[in-house]
């Protein structure tokens, strides 16, 4: 019975971690397509997408943690679901990073209060200085999912 627990978690694990690495490719391809579109590369710019591969690079570490059992893979796992949870946009500062699938819901604050339902794969909001009339926050339904699952993994 017990090598079947173990068994199981290492499937589990295995599942996280190439769920993370696939994630995390997306991001940097779709980075590296929104590079090519860009004719100028002003400082601040590279700067801003350098922020934003750090991410997508990270929960491909993640992943690839996660694939070879590492005892730290499931706390980098945690931290980078924890990242993925939420994201706003207040006062000209927004955030949102999600690599992988996203099924989220929020408030839209700007004029009135509207509850927002969104889907996709993978995506980096950053913005500084932008947008200063939106106000929102959202709420990652997938990373909650992952939290709580590579939480209990944890546990095992």
């Amino acid at each position: 019975m017990q090598k079947d627990k173990t068994t199981k978690s290492k499937s589990d694990t295995y599942t996280i971690g190439w769920y993370q690495i696939i994630g995390g490719g997306i991001g940097v391809v779709l980075i590296l397509f929104s590079l090519f579109d860009t004719i100028q590369f002003p400082a601040l710019t590279i700067l801003v997408y350098a922020f934003m591969f750090i991410f997508f690079v990270y929960s491909i570490f993640c992943g690839t943690l996660c694939l070879q059992s590492r005892g730290t893979a499931l706390q980098h796992s945690l931290i980078n679901q924890f990242l993925q949870l939420s994201g706003f946009a207040f006062f000209g500062v927004a955030f949102s990073y999600v690599a992988g699938f996203y099924v989220s819901i929020g408030l839209d604050l700007s004029k009135s209060i509207d509850i927002k339902f969104n889907f996709g794969i993978s995506k980096f909001d950053f913005n500084i200085n932008r947008e200063k009339e939106r106000a929102e926050i959202n709420f990652n339904l997938v990373a909650l999912g992952l939290i709580y699952w590579i939480g209990n993994l944890k546990k095992k």
